[in-house]
């Protein structure tokens, strides 16, 4: 691995550490606990997305195996929809922070799992922001999903990620209620 892929991964399992802890997180400690307590899945989950073949069921089915072996969570005890809306968030953490590992600052997702948010920082320093939309299809081939139409958003650029989320929350309907 180069050294490129090494910072990639870096900056990856930093936003993939923020996923888990607060999308997905099936034991419940939000910002309560000890703030390493998912890092151990980290790894595994960085090698399933640097595989760029794992899709939306792949990631879920991990995440539940990891659930129900590794934490012994009854199926009873997790909700189905966190462990899609963070399969979700992982696929993109994929597109935005493997494309441009030291540019992503912040990934805001909609609560339904269909509409995301990236906040980019340009090499000039200046911020702006892409809004995408989640898309899944089965063919003959199987199954693939992926975030689609990613795009800038109201054009401008922003001297601050704060003031570039402050402006897509200000613009996109579903920000404005966002829990993230």
């Amino acid at each position: 691995m180069t050294a490129t892929n090494d910072d990639a991964d870096r900056a990856l399992a930093a936003h993939v550490s923020g996923v888990l802890r607060h999308i997905w997180d099936p034991i419940g400690m939000r910002t309560e606990g000890p703030r390493d307590a998912y890092d151990r899945y980290i790894p595994g989950i960085v090698a399933l997305l640097r595989g760029r073949s794992a899709y939306e069921t792949a990631i879920v089915e991990h995440l539940i195996r990891i659930e129900n072996l590794e934490m012994r969570l009854s199926a009873r005890t997790r909700v189905m929809s966190t462990s899609t809306r963070a399969a979700r968030a992982l696929l993109g953490l994929r597109e935005a922070c493997l494309e441009a590992p030291h540019t992503l600052v912040a990934q805001i997702i909609s609560r339904d799992g269909q509409h995301c948010i990236w906040i980019f920082r340009r090499s000039d320093g200046l911020h702006s922001y892409q809004h995408a939309l989640f898309q899944s299809e089965n063919d003959e081939n199987g199954e693939y999903s992926w975030w689609a139409d990613a795009r800038d958003g109201r054009p401008g650029l922003f001297a601050t990620a704060t003031a570039a989320e402050a402006e897509a929350r200000a613009i996109i309907g579903w920000l404005r209620t966002c829990d993230g």
